[in-house]
């Protein structure tokens, strides 16, 4: 009989137990001891089968760790990206209560100047007509089914889903038309009077009104008509206009107005491009260095791990080092961006050194870096590239080799277990049979003793 256990994914320990022999014969000890040098002799190939999966299973958690660690430092490269782009620009706006300030992908630097001169409104509107509705989950303006809301002279047919105030309220939101409907209580809680509340969504003055089927006009508009937001940037003249809150006033700057500004008392909101993403991205950017520099490390030694002696430890290496010792046509070294490496292979970042190179001028930081396609960035990419390339990289081709093998080991051991096993039972039911002649022959020679020599086996007594 075999037991088993699954290691991981598909990891096979599977064992074979030799079947207890019960025999009545003087020979089942003898063949008690026939199957057990069966089953141990055949588990020879079994052992070796089960000692090479666990020797791919070892080697497979060692790639995958390599490349979690790879993919690590992947990732920081992808940061000092942006580190030097989205991520390096920095705003402010000189009064916070009226404006607050998002500097997007597309930024430069720069300074502007914003006078807002109103900050809109939107267009509000309740009902006044129909039904006095004191439970807006069991009845609506009207008995009608359906609805028409007009927003700006275009008509929509509006149909909920039942004859409540809620109903026509969601389904009047579910139609997309750039207003939003709400559910109020214009009385009290004892004497409720509940209201259906459209309003625009922009900043703008339209008309909202909303009919059934006998023409009556169920919205009033209340305080006072919407309007967009009007401000001026960098001192132009024209006053511009906008039906939402939030402008951009340069590719990449968007401005959220809070706050009209006093007339001639404008804004400043200035965009700065600094190094300090930058920096902490490297910090990053060294730290992921090092913990490849550990993880391939600890496969040499006395205590080396499953990967000793393997190629792919030596491609590891190879582009651990291009990393480490890249130059651009400048002959500039990571040094200018404040990496150092050390005997040891391992990577630092030194922020004074950092400063004082590259940290102060950021078109030469750029330069230096550059992106997916050029500069540092990019001749990392293309080195970890050649390890994690899904098609053609060597850690991910050795994974796919390795998760094969160890399938094709489980299928091995499992037909091998089935083999000792059956083989076993047929030895079991040989020996079995072979025991039951020789009990019943040996029964007989003494019942043919006792009976033709019945003295033979008599004490003598004097």
């Amino acid at each position: 009989m075999s037991t088993s256990s699954v290691s991981g994914s598909s990891l096979s320990t599977t064992t074979v137990t030799p079947l207890t022999f019960n025999g009545q014969s003087k020979y089942s000890t003898d063949f008690q001891n026939i199957i057990d040098k069966y089953v141990s002799s055949s588990s020879i190939e079994l052992n070796q089968l089960q000692s090479q999966q666990t020797t791919d299973q070892n080697q497979l958690t060692t790639v995958e760790s390599l490349d979690a660690a790879f993919t690590n430092l992947q990732d920081s490269l992808n940061s000092l990206t942006t580190a030097v782009g989205a991520q390096s620009f920095t705003g402010s706006v000189s009064d916070t209560s009226a404006a607050s300030l998002t500097v997007g992908d597309t930024a430069s630097a720069g300074t502007y100047t914003l006078e807002i001169d109103s900050l809109g409104a939107i267009t509000q509107t309740i009902s006044t007509a129909g039904l006095t509705v004191t439970n807006p989950n069991q009845s609506s303006l009207s008995t009608a089914t359906s609805y028409s809301l007009t927003i700006n002279g275009n008509s929509t047919t509006i149909t909920p889903v039942n004859n409540t105030l809620a109903g026509l309220a969601a389904a009047i939101n579910s139609a997309g038309l750039g207003v939003s409907a709400s559910v109020v209580n214009a009385g009290t809680s004892s004497s409720p009077d509940y209201r259906l509340s459209v309003q625009s969504t922009t900043l703008a003055d339209d008309t909202i009104q909303l009919t059934d089927s006998s023409n009556t006009q169920y919205l009033s508009q209340i305080g006072a008509p919407g309007a967009p937001a009007t401000y001026k940037v960098d001192g132009l003249p024209t006053l511009l206009s906008s039906s939402s809150s939030s402008v951009t006033i340069a590719p990449g700057v968007t401005v959220n107005m809070l706050a009209q500004t006093p007339a001639g008392s404008p804004l400043t909101i200035s965009v700065q491009q600094t190094s300090s993403a930058a920096a902490t991205a490297l910090g990053n950017f060294a730290s992921a260095y090092d913990q490849v520099v550990t993880a391939l490390d600890a496969q040499h030694g006395v205590n080396a791990g499953a990967l000793s002696g393997s190629s792919i430890l030596i491609a590891a290496q190879q582009v651990m080092q291009s990393i480490g010792l890249y130059t651009d046509g400048n002959g500039n070294g990571i040094n200018n961006i404040g990496l150092d490496l050390d005997a040891t292979g391992n990577l630092s970042f030194n922020a004074t050194e950092f400063a004082s190179n590259f940290g102060s001028d950021m078109q030469e930081l750029s330069n230096f870096l550059g992106d997916t396609t050029t500069g540092f960035i990019a001749s990392a990419s293309n080195a970890i590239s050649s390890l994690m390339d899904p098609e053609s990289g060597l850690l991910t081709s050795e994974e796919s080799t390795l998760n094969s093998a160890i399938s094709k080991l489980g299928t091995s051991i499992t037909d091998q277990v089935t083999m000792i096993n059956n083989n076993q039972q047929n030895l079991f039911s040989q020996l079995s049979s072979a025991d039951a002649t020789i009990f019943s022959l040996t029964d007989q020679v003494t019942y043919f003793q006792d009976l033709f020599f019945p003295n033979a086996n008599a004490t003598t007594t004097g």
